[in-house]
């Protein structure tokens, strides 16, 4: 069997080049892995996937990691002083739904919606008509049969050209074919799937295996804007207009930006951890209470956030990274950096903006 090995020669393991393979490899396992398991439903097969392709990859690039293995991917106990601090980073989920919202009424999503319905009602018309066409000529009833169910459907509003438009461009339609609010299983399984599986690997991976090499040879900020970067990849983003696909690419590498100060700052990947699942949590009880409690800006389309929690969010979330980048930037730069942190720096180690851009220091 072979050991660890934590360089390839110039630095630690892994390096950009490698981080990239990974999280390629990542996608492509958890997808096909998710494909193979997709008769025990939707949300069953992205939770296996995650959790088979996802953590196979992140295990066996974990063993490529430099002794002492478990201090630097983090597996360690969190700091419980930090937690209050951590959490205190929860509402920035309350300000990605915002940018979200904005980036709606900059698409224009209800005339989008309207467009695509108008264009697949005239679509199911043209059916209509080529049904008639057929009836004339007398086609046989098994051909005919499928055609008239169509076109109740039609008549019922609930044509599948009107669905699939309709999914398109409107994404709580699209979250709710995923999710049933009313159906307790559903439910259940989208928390062990959104709050228990995906953090855990996927903060094991990135911020764990991933982030203590990148770290260690480009330094804190560099090294954790390029985790963010990669992480952002995995993130799904609304196919729904240019400025909502934006919007999603940018609130997922805050995010992740966010989640590689907090693993720095605590010494632990528990802290990514928590606070993935903190933001997870919140997005899913908005939809378990869509339809029972109005949460505008949430769960409601065409709304946006009350201005009082907008701001109370964005000073909340503010404080609080400024802290923790603060007890990041400290740990980084402690004799504790080589174990405790992400692993020595074996390039720049400095912190400042200048440096992120490789600017002399």
């Amino acid at each position: 069997m072979m050991g660890p090995s934590g360089n390839d020669g110039d630095g630690p393991y892994p390096d950009l080049r490698s981080a990239f393979m990974l999280t390629i490899f990542a996608m492509l396992a958890a997808g096909f892995t998710g494909i193979a398991f997709i008769d025990f439903g939707l949300l069953a097969a992205v939770g296996i996937g995650q959790a088979i392709g996802v953590g196979a990859v992140a295990t066996m690039g974990a063993q490529r990691v430099a002794e002492p293995q478990a201090q630097r991917i983090g597996l360690r106990a969190l700091d419980l002083k930090l937690v209050p601090t951590i959490l205190c980073l929860a509402p920035a989920v309350l300000l990605v739904s915002e940018l979200d919202n904005f980036a709606a009424d900059w698409t224009g999503s209800p005339a989008a919606i309207e467009d695509s319905e108008h264009s697949a009602d005239q679509l199911s018309g043209d059916n209509r008509g080529l049904v008639d066409r057929y009836d004339t000529d007398n086609v046989d009833a098994e051909y005919d049969r499928p055609n008239n169910t169509d076109n109740t459907d039609i008549a019922d509003g609930t044509s599948s050209e009107s669905g699939a438009a309709g999914g398109i461009a409107n994404a709580s339609d699209l979250r709710s074919r995923l999710i049933d609010p009313d159906d307790p299983w559903s439910l259940l399984s989208a928390f062990v799937v959104m709050v228990g599986i995906a953090p855990v690997v996927e903060e094991f991976l990135f911020r764990g295996v991933i982030q203590q090499g990148l770290v260690a040879r480009m330094g804190l900020l560099r090294g954790v804007t390029m985790v963010a970067i990669l992480w952002t990849l995995l993130r799904p983003a609304p196919i729904a207009g240019i400025p909502r696909f934006l919007a999603a690419a940018v609130a997922s590498f805050g995010l992740g930006w966010a989640l590689g100060m907090v693993r720095i700052a605590s010494g632990s990947i528990l802290g990514s951890i928590m606070l993935a699942a903190s933001w997870a949590a919140i997005g899913l009880s908005a939809v378990a209470l869509e339809g029972r409690v109005e949460l505008p800006g949430m769960n409601i389309e065409g709304t946006h956030l009350p201005v009082t929690i907008t701001l109370a969010s964005l000073f909340i979330v503010g404080w609080a990274g400024l802290e923790i980048f603060r007890e990041a930037e400290r740990r980084f730069n402690s004799a504790d950096g080589g174990v405790g942190g992400p692993g020595r720096p074996t390039g720049r180690s400095r912190t400042s903006i200048k440096a992120l851009f490789g600017g002399d220091e």
